[in-house]
C-alpha cells in the first residue's frame, strides 16, 4: 500500500513562495491502477516525482509498503527506487541504443550481467510486443512503439509500483488506447500497482480502478470511477468527466423546464444493474402518474452501463412526490430540474 500523508512542496520564486503541493493525503492500495487528474499547474507532475524523490518534498510524509522513503539514506533510497519504475511522457530513450540495449540499461546500472540482463530484456520486450524490433533504434519507432519500450524499460527491475507521468498524451487515439491496454495486462500479469498522471478523463475512464482530482495542489474530490463519474461534487470534476460524456442538458430541454407547465421533472441517474430494471413502468403503475421520458444519456464505464434520464411527471402532487421518494428507496440519485 501507498500511502501519503500531510505532503507539501514548496518553492521561492522572486514573486515570493509557491505552493505547488499543501497538505496532500493519499492511500493508493496494492494492485490497483490510480489515476490523478487535473489542469495545467495543478500540481500532478510534482507529486509523482515526489513519489520516488526524484523531488524532496518540504515536509509530509510517503510510505511505500510500510517503508517511509523520506527517511532513508541515500543507499537506501536507491535500493528502494530499483522498484519504483517510471514511464515519461517523451519516452526518455538513448537515441544511441537500440530497443534491446534501452531495455536493459537499468539492468547495467544495477550491475547485472551481460547474459542475464539480455535475456530479461528481450523477454520484456516480448511482453510489450516489439520482439521484431529488438535491434531497431528509437529513430526507427513509431511514438506508441517508443512507449512500449519505455514501459518495458520501468518493468526491467520488477517494481512493485509503476509511476506514468502523462504517458499517453504525446500519442495518437489509437497508440493510447494499445498503451492502456497494455498496462492493464501488464498489472493483471505481474500484480503491480500503478499510479498514473494526466490531464485527459478519457484515460481515467478506460483504464483506472479509482481517481483523485487535483486541483492547486490539493486533491478536491476522490473516489471510484463509478463514483466519481455518476455523481460528481465538483465543478473541475464535472468539467473534466463532460469532455468525455456530455451530461449537459440540451438547451430545448432547459427552455421546457423554465416554461410555465403541470408537473415535475425529475433527472435520476443509475449505474450498473439497476439500468435493467423496469422503475419507469413501476412507477406509472402504483402511483398513477404520467411519466414523460424527455432525454436520455447511456454510457458504458469499463464494462459497466450508467447513465441519466429526464422525466417529466404529471399527476396529483401527493403521487409525484410519492414517486419521488419510491426512486429515492430504490437507490437511484434523483435530482429536481426546476431551478435549472
Amino acid at each position: 500500500m501507498i500511502k501519503i500523508e500531510n505532503l507539501t512542496k514548496h518553492y521561492h520564486a522572486s514573486q515570493g513562495k509557491v505552493e505547488a503541493i499543501n497538505g496532500l493525503n493519499l492511500k493508493v492500495n496494492d494492485g490497483e491502477i490510480f489515476g490523478i487528474i487535473g489542469p495545467s499547474g495543478a500540481g500532478k507532475s510534482t507529486l509523482i516525482r515526489m513519489l520516488n524523490l526524484l523531488e524532496m518534498p518540504t515536509s509530509g510524509t510517503i510510505n511505500i509498503n510500510g517503508t517511509n522513503l523520506t527517511e532513508l539514506s541515500s543507499q537506501n533510497l536507491r535500493e528502494a527506487r530499483q522498484k519504483i519504475g517510471m514511464i515519461f511522457q517523451h519516452f526518455n530513450l538513448l537515441s544511441s541504443r537500440t530497443v534491446l540495449g534501452n531495455v536493459a540499461f537499468p539492468l547495467e546500472i544495477a550491475g547485472v550481467k551481460k547474459k542475464e540482463r539480455r535475456r530479461k530484456a528481450k523477454e520484456l520486450i516480448d511482453l510489450v510486443g516489439l520482439s521484431d524490433r529488438a535491434y531497431h533504434y528509437p529513430s526507427q519507432l513509431s511514438g506508441g512503439q517508443k512507449q512500449r519500450v519505455g514501459i518495458a524499460r520501468a518493468l526491467a527491475n520488477d517494481p512493485d509500483l509503476l509511476l506514468s507521468d502523462e504517458a499517453t498524451s504525446s500519442l495518437d487515439p489509437e497508440s493510447t488506447k494499445s498503451v492502456l491496454e497494455l498496462l492493464g495486462r501488464i498489472r493483471d500479469k505481474m500484480n503491480l500497482t500503478i499510479i498514473l498522471i494526466t490531464h485527459e478523463m478519457e484515460v481515467i475512464k478506460d483504464i483506472c480502478d479509482r481517481v483523485a482530482v487535483l486541483e492547486n495542489g490539493k486533491i478536491i474530490e476522490e473516489g471510484s470511477i463509478i463514483d466519481i463519474f455518476s455523481s460528481p461534487q465538483k465543478n473541475l470534476t464535472k468539467k473534466f468527466i463532460n469532455s468525455v460524456i456530455d451530461f449537459n442538458l440540451p438547451e430545448r430541454i432547459i427552455k421546457y423546464i423554465k416554461a410555465e407547465r403541470p408537473g415535475e421533472l425529475i433527472r435520476i441517474s443509475f449505474v450498473g444493474e439497476k439500468t435493467h430494471e423496469p422503475f419507469i413502468s413501476y412507477l406509472v403503475r402504483h402511483y398513477s402518474v404520467n411519466a414523460n421520458i424527455l432525454y436520455g444519456n447511456i454510457d458504458e464505464l469499463q464494462g459497466v452501463p450508467f447513465g441519466t434520464l429526464v422525466l417529466d411527471l404529471e399527476g396529483q402532487p401527493v403521487n409525484i412526490k410519492a414517486s419521488i421518494d419510491y426512486l429515492h428507496n430504490q437507490g437511484l440519485r434523483v435530482e429536481v430540474l426546476s431551478n435549472v
